[in-house]
């Protein structure tokens, strides 16, 4: 009687018979090659120009050897320098609350995963 009463609070479409697609198999992390890895991602940053060498700074301090390649781009007409970071995509939470909190002026652009094969 309970399951009756349950099923009836699903929606329902008269005249239309319930079907479900089959789905496929997720694939989980533990059967995937190579799954202890971490995800690295690529993070767009951009500043003030002359706040760009304490951003770098302030990244190096909270990740440390973590930080992977990073370049700055400086466009001296708008005196404004786009940091492209790698780093773990673990991090980016941490990372974006360091630079907002230092640099208020800071903006985040896209954050895409890297494939790193080797």
């Amino acid at each position: 009687m309970r399951l009756a009463l349950m099923a009836s609070l699903l929606p329902h479409r008269p005249g239309s018979p319930r079907t479900l697609a089959p789905r496929a198999p997720r694939a989980t992390l533990a059967k995937q090659p190579g799954a202890s890895r971490h995800v690295t991602v690529q993070m767009v940053v951009r500043v003030a120009t002359q706040d760009a060498q304490l951003a770098r700074c302030l990244l190096h301090g909270l990740l440390g050897a973590a930080l992977g390649v990073h370049t700055i781009d400086i466009d001296h007409r708008s005196e404004c320098a786009c940091l492209h970071v790698e780093l773990e995509r673990a991090r980016v939470p941490d990372a974006m609350a360091l630079l907002i909190r230092t640099l208020p002026g800071a903006e985040f652009g896209s954050i895409r995963r890297l494939d790193r094969r080797r």
